[in-house]
């Protein structure tokens, strides 16, 4: 992690990231440091900063005391960076983690975020849609802040699911004090995840940054209750601006931690879901009860079109790789379809459900 030695001498990110684009290892940047000067327009500051580096005390102290704490740091080439964050338009360079950092790599990640200040209602919907997605083996992020993020956090680690808590704070830093219990517990058995520095504050400023790490992280992000100007809609504007998808638990039209769902869904920005079955379906992704239960019960012609039917696909090709008549082909076919195994499409196309 020699890289970080540039961050703690003070070398802007814009620099570092240059660097390690035209560099593969940070002593690397020595063998031909003149060179990258002249071509990655360094100016005198910045080649005596790189220089000093080499020697910064400082590194060693932040390394002793990550290995001290158990706590990792990984820069954006190490292959457990997440992709998903990688394919933002500003990922952070470096971050700091504990846990479980194999949560990274998976496939199946939605934000759940949501005001602080939740209503029952809004507590019953996180609790349903969480729920839902955790049968369906999805990892919740969100933000470890009071209300819907907590919620989120808590329903997960109570259904024995995997989460991964986003701090707008140095990762050494325990905020909110009333979440150091489920901090914690998702340490243990899910994932911590911080880009600022060892004993950063937790500060406004912090948390629009933290957010893009929230909806970077996820394939869509699902927005519980906000007003029209809650912080939840900053998360939800940088998911729509990464081209991510964006749900939203509709409310009450005269409430007004109903008005930023209401309004998202209105201006078509959102998706409106009523639970978390709702992003199942719209990725396609199974259960894990229903894997476990009911794909046992196929059998014969149906357990061969289910096996083909890998990805969407139109009636003639499925008929291309099953010997059998049309009309038999499309009997199972509405069969599997009733059973909720599969799912019809326009145009005569169809995919797996389960």
């Amino acid at each position: 992690m020699e890289w970080y030695r540039l961050k703690l001498i003070g070398l802007k990110s814009s620099k570092i990231r240059i660097l390690m684009e035209n560099c593969k290892r940070y002593n690397d940047i020595f063998e031909n440091l003149q060179e990258l000067t002249k071509t990655l327009d360094l100016t005198i500051n910045d080649t005596q900063m790189i220089l000093n580096s080499k020697t910064c005390e400082k590194y060693l102290e932040v390394m002793e005391y990550l290995e001290n704490n158990r706590i990792g740091l990984i820069d954006i080439n190490d292959y457990r960076y997440p992709k998903n964050l990688k394919n933002t338009t500003k990922p952070p360079l470096f971050l700091f983690y504990k846990g479980n950092i194999e949560l990274l790599t998976k496939e199946r990640v939605i934000s759940v975020v949501g005001t602080r200040r939740a209503t029952k209602y809004g507590e019953l919907g996180c609790e349903k849609i969480i729920k839902d997605l955790v049968d369906g083996d999805v990892v919740i992020v969100s933000g470890l802040a009071l209300g819907i993020d907590s919620l989120a956090h808590n329903e997960t680690l109570k259904l024995k699911g995997n989460t991964i808590a986003i701090l707008g704070c140095g990762i050494d830093i325990y905020y909110p004090r009333t979440n150091i219990k489920m901090r914690k517990e998702i340490e243990k058995v899910g994932l911590v995840i911080s880009e600022f520095p060892l004993g950063t504050m937790p500060a406004p400023k912090n948390f629009p940054i933290r957010n893009r790490i929230i909806s970077g992280l996820s394939k869509g992000t699902i927005i519980i209750e906000s007003s029209l100007k809650g912080g939840s809609l900053i998360t939800a504007s940088l998911s729509l601006e990464e081209g991510r998808d964006v749900f939203a638990l509709p409310g009450d039209i005269t409430y007004p931690l109903s008005q930023g769902c209401n309004e998202l869904i209105k201006l078509s920005q959102a998706k409106l879901i009523t639970s978390g079955d709702d992003i199942l379906k719209e990725y396609n992704w199974s259960r894990k009860t229903e894997n476990n239960k009911n794909l046992n019960k196929l059998t014969g012609i149906k357990l061969k079109i289910y096996s083909v039917l890998k990805t969407k696909m139109h009636l003639e090709e499925i008929k291309e790789q099953i010997t059998c008549e049309t009309k038999e082909l499309l009997s199972n076919l509405m069969e599997l379809e009733i059973e909720g195994y599969v799912q019809s499409l326009p145009a005569g196309n169809y995919r797996r459900r389960l």
